[in-house]
């Protein structure tokens, strides 16, 4: 069994849409979930009174109103009732192989993530018999898989412990570290692009100002503070293993995937750093030759 945590943006206009087809098709996934609302947003308690989800209005925010990540996820340890656990963004809609996909992981602990679809939603769906394979069916006419940088979804066991510093959500790099900080802290970490259809309800930035806002405001900029090494900021390319319907299999050894793993040995194991600055020099200026070799063919 499952816990489905998330911290839902304002019930309003088209965001009250797609995070109401959100939270409606978690409902449906089977195995049955909890799912936790955090936060006291316009419409929560309402929406969390009439999916039967468990509502936490007090949560921690900063000087922007915005929820602190550390929060989120410590009140929603306290309120699960399982050992399994997934942070997921309220415009995030889910199908039953969600749960197919985390029962085939033995791994004792693990951490699963994957890029998501994009799909232009505009009005509440209708989660009648068949709804899935139909929407599965529009999403390859119209959708688009989006970038290897676009993790919506984390889904771990146990109630991992991520030192978290005080993220703002929904203000970017905080999900890529989260990816690194798995890593660093020697959780398995599972590509489920393959098996997992996550998608994404395309949507404005209206809620917090606008997309320069969210990007580039002061909050996103905290954020990448926070992170501090850019090489911190890893994807679906950095996972130890990638989830297929036959199960866990180690990703193929690539040129792209060595030198990657070149490059952030260094903020996965410190010490190694005095070994591998001469190795990344070799990298950069290979790279750099190639580069130029292309631009001028």
């Amino acid at each position: 069994m499952l816990t489905i945590f998330t911290s839902p943006k304002d019930f309003r206009g088209h965001f009250a849409v797609i995070q109401e087809n959100a939270i409606a098709s978690w409902c449906k996934v089977r195995p049955k979930c909890q799912i936790i609302l955090l936060g006291k947003g316009y419409k929560v308690a309402q929406i969390a009174k009439k999916y039967h989800a468990l509502h936490v209005p007090d949560i921690a925010i900063n000087e922007f109103g915005t929820p602190l990540l550390p929060d989120v996820f410590k009140k929603a340890y306290e309120m699960a009732k399982f050992k399994k656990l997934a942070y997921v963004n309220c415009d995030i809609i889910l199908t039953d192989d969600f749960t197919k996909a985390i029962k085939q992981i033995k791994l004792p602990r693990f951490f699963i993530t994957g890029r998501r679809w994009n799909l232009n939603v505009r009005s509440k769906l209708e989660f009648k018999n068949g709804w899935q394979d139909k929407l599965k069916s529009r999403l390859l006419k119209e959708g688009r898989l989006d970038r290897y940088g676009a993790n919506d979804y984390f889904v771990f066991t146990p109630k991992i412990d991520f030192e978290m510093p005080d993220f703002a959500l929904g203000r970017t790099a905080w999900d890529n570290w989260l990816v690194y900080q798995a890593r660093y802290l020697k959780i398995p970490v599972i590509d489920a692009t393959d098996v997992i259809w996550a998608i994404h309800q395309k949507h404005d930035y209206s809620h917090a100002g606008g997309y320069q806002q969210v990007w580039h405001g002061p909050e996103s900029q905290r954020n990448r503070e926070l992170v501090g090494d850019r090489r911190k900021l890893f994807n679906v390319k950095n996972a130890d293993y990638i989830l297929t319907k036959n199960g866990i299999t180690r990703p193929k050894v690539t040129f792209d995937r060595v030198v990657r793993k070149i490059e952030v040995a260094p903020v996965l194991v410190p010490k190694v750093t005095p070994f591998i600055y001469p190795l990344t020099f070799s990298i950069k200026l290979f790279k750099f030759v190639r580069d130029k070799t292309k631009l001028f063919r």
